[in-house]
């Protein structure tokens, strides 16, 4: 019922709607009641307008050669050419075949808008992209900025799992962080840290080494050096026998005996 209906309106839509056909560009304003046709890389986006809160397509053809849900990025500007809100928009229930092409409406609420702006405040929209990931929401993504500002639109939302693991590498961190934390402040494991226990310990090694070094000398005491002799050991022999021999009856003697 609900297709029939949304039918409905679109046909009312397109058959009382007059509207000038120009042609526009991704990612380039679009005065409000203006028609034009946008080609990307996987949907051609035929005849299609804004006008009385919805984005009105006379065809929306699957260029690609698989089924794809219908799927489309549409940036809402002010007067002042501002961005007043963005529609990632991705219908994964009504899917196109390949190289199918239908008619198609989007409804545009005061939900989709930012800073309690409304559909009147809509003076152009702009296609930024074909949204074949099927993003959804983020809607204040390009608020305040001109079309200009935008310039090549790029899927720059996280996926599932990264936000995931981002999540799981802060929860680590804090956890390892606050551990350090209280075991620096509360516990004695970081007091080497103040220099203290550095020099204790040095210390104690000193004496250690100095312990081994003695035990060494003990267990193997060094060979006595050798006396160096400046005299051969017969010239030795010869000076020991002068000093022993007995000069009582020698002239030199009783000379000082006189």
């Amino acid at each position: 019922m609900k297709k029939i209906i949304n039918l409905f309106i679109l046909l009312i839509l397109i058959s009382i709607t007059k509207v000038d056909a120009a042609n526009y560009t991704l990612k380039e304003l679009i005065p409000v009641n203006i028609e034009t046709t946008i080609v990307t890389d996987n949907f051609s986006y035929k005849s299609f307008y804004y006008n009385k809160d919805y984005v009105v397509f006379k065809g929306i053809k699957n260029l690609s050669d698989k089924e794809l849900p219908i799927s489309i990025t549409i940036g809402l500007f002010d007067k002042d050419k501002k961005n007043i809100g963005t529609i990632h928009y991705c219908n994964e229930d009504e899917l196109l075949m390949s190289k199918e092409e239908k008619s198609y409406a989007i409804k545009i609420d005061n939900n989709n808008m930012i800073n309690k702006k409304t559909t009147k405040d809509i003076h152009y929209i702009a296609i930024l992209d074909e949204n074949i990931h099927c993003r959804k929401g983020g809607k204040d993504e390009f608020a305040g900025q001109k079309i200009e500002e935008i310039g090549m639109f790029k899927n720059t939302e996280l996926d599932s799992k990264t936000k995931f693991l981002i999540q799981i590498i802060v929860i680590i961190s804090v956890a390892l962080v606050t551990i350090f934390l209280y075991e620096f402040l509360f516990t004695n494991r970081f007091t080497n840290m103040d220099g203290d226990d550095t020099r204790i310990g040095y210390k104690e090694y000193n004496k250690e080494l100095k312990y081994k070094r003695e035990k060494e000398l003990r267990e193997h005491p060094p060979e006595p050096k050798k006396v160096k002799k400046n005299k051969s050991d017969e010239v030795l022999e010869q000076e020991k026998n002068a000093k022993n021999e007995d000069k009582s009856g020698t002239e030199l003697h009783n000379m000082y005996k006189k």
